[in-house]
């Protein structure tokens, strides 16, 4: 029996139809939705799958709105404050700089419509795990397990710990009055450290009050950048004590040639738009997610992508570049330096920048923790009675979050000094790449192997086909020796790591799943035969 065979309240006295799915008949691995239901049965049906084996039952609680919210939160983080002068820098030009920033909006925007297809044709929460699970179901869970690896252990540590350490940027800025200097680097390392300690401590000891301060620094995030936005309008009206910069005259003039210049700065234009496959991981908790998962993905990320240009033209316009570039990962505290007053510049909007990337990290930490308790319960984790448990008193991953602050503490102390921004953003957004690539692909194949699952909304193929020459692109050129002086980190460091990495998970997949059978005693398997033998 299917579950399109089972009555809906059936299915609400029972958790055992959450195995049974399109996945059987491929011979994939974990849990998933029947794929022959659309419409408001559909969304029932989604939503009946929240009764996950019989024990935790995730509750809906996120309307439009508030997934809009988490998406907007999840997006702007550290980049857009940090990242402007790295850009600059790597591709020479005001113009340039602008038409990156562009570029990395309209791919994006092709990924994240991508997600949408996808997230509403396997409304599960899991994201790239779930569809690479039905795309490519052999070998059993290979390219699952590989991503859960490598975003566990590369792709989320990294980026908590670039935004712990910008955070340190900021709060070090705020105290001093001016940009940290390179003397003072470990300071803002020492207090990335305290960050990701600290919210460790608050998703694992009272979660609740973590929720409740990162919506507030999410209101926080967007209203900086509106600032930003009014004052560079000003600016433009020459209206700031401090004269309007020129910019943009002769605005290409300077811009690079080499290509490997441009995959860095792409990636930190990528890195300051991800997280717009946010609500993908959580989608349980989403009410109506055929509906509201396109709406309030696509919605929250327009609206960044409004926020970040215009963030950008008010950089230029208050800033020279000569100035930007000097500012390095400060370029928004010297910003307001330079429109207000000391005090209010130097002072007050830093610290205030630093609270954004603080929200940043405390919303990457509860998704880190989450990822690495679901792969721990699905088999891909040694270790995993207790990767995979909750804590009865606190009501959360203790085990899981300890796992995650301690691989981000790893991130903040291991780079040498100089350029450690620039390589934890390059070395979690390089797997990253890989597997966005793959998944389009499985959206690709899937039109052909699976014709009958439902699609509720659909992108254009010529959009997938960007996304994943985009992919290409990010994970060959790396690998291209940069024109210029040699950096303190070799360029081949970062993508060569992430693919040793990607690499030596394979003969881990087979330890785990094939000798191990992780899967067949995951905690979800186990509790299926006790399901089926109760039944």
């Amino acid at each position: 029996m299917t579950p399109t065979d089972i009555p809906l309240q059936q299915l609400r006295q029972t958790a055992a139809y959450a195995y049974t799915d399109v996945r059987q008949s491929s011979g994939s691995s974990s849990r998933g939705i029947s794929a022959e239901l659309d419409g408001d049965q559909g969304n029932e049906y989604a939503a009946e799958l929240t009764a996950d084996e019989g024990i935790t039952v995730l509750e809906r609680k996120l309307g439009l709105w508030s997934g809009m919210a988490i998406v907007v939160g999840s997006i702007i983080g550290s980049g857009i404050f940090s990242s402007p002068a790295l850009i600059l820098e790597s591709v020479g030009s005001v113009g340039m700089s602008m038409m990156v920033w562009v570029i990395g909006a309209i791919v994006s925007l092709c990924g994240c419509a991508a997600y949408m297809e996808l997230g509403t044709m396997l409304p599960r929460s899991g994201g790239e795990k779930e569809y690479l699970d039905v795309a490519f179901p052999k070998p059993r869970a290979l390219l699952p397990f590989v991503f859960c690896l490598s975003i566990i252990a590369i792709s989320f540590p990294s980026g908590l710990a670039a935004d712990a350490v910008v955070t340190g940027v900021y709060f070090v800025y705020s105290a001093s009055g001016k940009p940290a200097s390179g003397h003072s680097e470990w300071t803002q390392r020492a207090i990335g450290l305290a960050v990701v300690v600290v919210c460790g401590l608050l998703h694992g000891l009272c979660s609740r009050t973590a929720i409740r301060i990162q919506n507030l620094l999410t209101v926080v995030k967007v209203l900086l950048l509106v600032l930003i936005v009014c004052v560079g309008t000003v600016g433009l009206a020459n209206g700031l004590h401090s004269p309007r910069s020129n910019s943009f005259d002769s605005a290409f003039h300077g811009t690079s040639r080499n290509a490997h210049s441009y995959v860095s700065a792409l990636f930190k234009v990528f890195f300051s738009y991800s997280g717009y496959t946010s609500l993908n991981y959580s989608i349980d908790e989403l009410r109506n997610p055929v509906r509201n998962l396109p709406r309030a993905a696509m919605g929250g990320l327009v609206a960044t992508t409004v926020l970040y240009i215009l963030s950008n033209v008010a950089f230029f316009v208050v800033l020279s570049p000569e100035a930007i570039r000097g500012a390095n990962t400060a370029v928004a505290g010297v910003f307001f330096t330079t429109a207000f007053s000391a005090t209010w510049g130097q002072r007050i909007i830093p610290a205030f920048i630093g609270l954004a990337a603080f929200g940043n990290v405390l919303c990457a930490t509860f998704s880190a923790s989450r990822v690495i308790f679901e792969a721990a319960r699905e088999g891909y984790l040694p270790f995993a009675q207790y990767l995979g448990s909750v804590n009865h008193r606190f009501q959360a991953p203790i085990y899981a979050l300890t796992v995650s602050t301690v691989l981000s503490a790893a991130f903040i102390v291991g780079p040498p000094p100089g350029e450690a921004y620039d390589f934890l953003i390059d070395i979690g957004g390089y797997p990253s790449w890989v597997f966005y690539g793959l998944s389009v692909v499985g959206l690709l194949i899937m039109r052909r192997t699976h014709r009958d699952l439902a699609r509720p909304f659909r992108t254009w193929v010529s959009a997938n086909v960007l996304t994943i020459a985009t992919a290409l692109f990010m994970c060959i050129v790396p690998f291209v020796k940069p024109e210029g002086a040699a950096t303190s980190i070799p360029y081949w460091a970062a993508p060569l790591a992430a693919t040793l990495f990607i690499a030596a998970s394979i003969p881990m997949w087979y330890i785990q799943i094939v000798i191990r059978l992780g899967l067949d005693r995951s905690h979800y398997a186990l509790k299926t035969q006790s399901l089926e033998g109760i039944k």
